[in-house]
Parts: C-alpha cells; sequence; structure tokens
C-alpha cells in the first residue's frame, strides 16, 4: 500500500533505532529533548525518532490531559528540525506523531497535521472512543467485541495509508478465551507482516509490569513469520540506559524463536 508519509523502517534495518520517544508536551514524561537525544547517542543509538503524543481535534471543546494541544504542534516540529540539524553528525532523527484512531474525528485531525513536515506517523490504540467516552484498551476486556474493535480499528487505520508503523500492537488487555485471542490477534499479525511493519516489543511496559508485551501475542508474531523491533516508549531521557528491560525484551523474542533486527 502507498503510504502518505514517505518512510520506511527497513531502511534502517539492523541498526540501533528507537522509533518510539516521547516530550514533556504530552503531560506524562519529563525532560528537555536534548537530553532525550544525547542519552540515545551515549548508548550508541544510531537512529531515534521523536514520537510524542499527536493533538486531537476532539468534540464539544474536550481537552486531554495525556498529549500535546493542537497549539503545541507548531513549536513541536521546530524543536525536532532544529535539533535534526543539530545533530546531523552524530545520529539520525525523525519527527513522528504517536496517534490513535478514533473514527470521524480522525479525519479533521489529520487535515491539520498534514500541514507539518513529519516523516511518520505511529499508530498507538491506548482508547476506544464510544458514544463520545473514552475507554481504554488495557480494562480488561473479556468480551469478544472489544477484542473484535480492536483489531478492526487498527485495520482500517492501516487503510488510511497514514501510518508507517505500530507501537505496542499487543496492548488490548484482553482476558477471554484463547481461542479468541489467537483468531483475531492473528489477522493483526497478518496485516503487520503484509505491510513489513515489525511487531514492536515494549521496553515501557516491559519495564512497568504491564500487560504488554504479551508472550502470547510474540510467539504468535514468531509462528507467523514476523520481524520484530525494540520501542523504547522513553518517556524520561534516563529510560535509554535501561538495558535490562531493553535486552529482556530482544530475549522474549529470541525465547520464541524470534529475530529482532533494529536493535
Amino acid at each position: 500500500m502507498k503510504r502518505y508519509f514517505d518512510f520506511d523502517m527497513n531502511d534502517y534495518k539492523d541498526k540501533k533505532c528507537n522509533f518510539h520517544s516521547h516530550t514533556v508536551r504530552c503531560q506524562h514524561a519529563v525532560g528537555e529533548e536534548r537530553e532525550y537525544v544525547e542519552e540515545a547517542i551515549k548508548e550508541g543509538f544510531e537512529v531515534i525518532g521523536f514520537s510524542d503524543h499527536s493533538p486531537y481535534l476532539f468534540k464539544n471543546g474536550y481537552v486531554s490531559r495525556i498529549r500535546m494541544t493542537m497549539s503545541q504542534l507548531e513549536d513541536y516540529v521546530k524543536t525536532i528540525e532544529a535539533l535534526k540539524k543539530e545533530y546531523r553528525d552524530d545520529i539520525t532523527i525523525f519527527l513522528a506523531l504517536e496517534m490513535e484512531y478514533f473514527p470521524g474525528i480522525f479525519e479533521p485531525t489529520i487535515e491539520e497535521i498534514r500541514q507539518y513536515p513529519m516523516d511518520y506517523l505511529l499508530l498507538a490504540q491506548h482508547f476506544f472512543y464510544e458514544n463520545e467516552s473514552f475507554h481504554g484498551t488495557r480494562f480488561g476486556w473479556a468480551d469478544e467485541a472489544h477484542l473484535k474493535t480492536y483489531v478492526e480499528l487498527l485495520m482500517t487505520a492501516l487503510d488510511t495509508g497514514y501510518f508507517n508503523m505500530v507501537g505496542h500492537p499487543d496492548i488490548v488487555n484482553y482476558t477471554g478465551d484463547d481461542a479468541l485471542y489467537t483468531k483475531y490477534m492473528k489477522q493483526l499479525v497478518d496485516r503487520l507482516k503484509q505491510e513489513r511493519i515489525p511487531i514492536e516489543i515494549n521496553v515501557n511496559g516491559f519495564r512497568e509490569g504491564y500487560n504488554y508485551p504479551d508472550k502470547k501475542f510474540v510467539k504468535l508474531g514468531v509462528e507467523n513469520g514476523n520481524e520484530f523491533i525494540v520501542g523504547v516508549d522513553a518517556h524520561n531521557p534516563n529510560e535509554y540506559h535501561d538495558l535490562d528491560s531493553y535486552k529482556g525484551c530482544i530475549k522474549m523474542a529470541e525465547d520464541f524463536g524470534g529475530k529482532v533486527f533494529w536493535k
């Protein structure tokens, strides 16, 4: 599929990369952008992407407390673009956004974002948006309907052509029948393989003991022949130095016979 943003992470295969990093604008991260860059360099990263939580044009004037506002987007772009130039001899830096797919409000939001020189968009579905209310995908859903909806949201988002990669695709916390989990998540790993998007094993989730990375999903991806990438998901510059969690994510894939190419 032709994607709107002309970016392919496969061009950076076998380099030490992290395409998942945040800034203070998301209201739940700390540190200056420059610190993220410098700590990444110290740890030997050759490529990093800033992919802070995207602003969204929500209805009825709703303002999120876990993402930047649209008024902050221009400064975000200017700051990362300046760092690209300043550190171009030391590390490759990309400008991106991490974004959910919310039908009905995605369309006007992406029209605003398209005005800026993004390198890629990272799809990450933290919430369901139902009846103008948000419900976390990590809630602990036992019903088939929410699992099916989660996979369909990601599929539809990928159909738009705007997303180049997917963050923590196993974030959905499905606590029901394993056979149903396999049925729907197999559709997702198939699509990721078709799109040449590696499965992200998320360091932040590993460190914090979240429901992701999910060993069932990683095993499913290995059996399906998918490739893997480690996403630092940095909310603090020091997290670039959490080698135990980073290596733990690599080991999770390798224990099932998988391969992490971007490390």
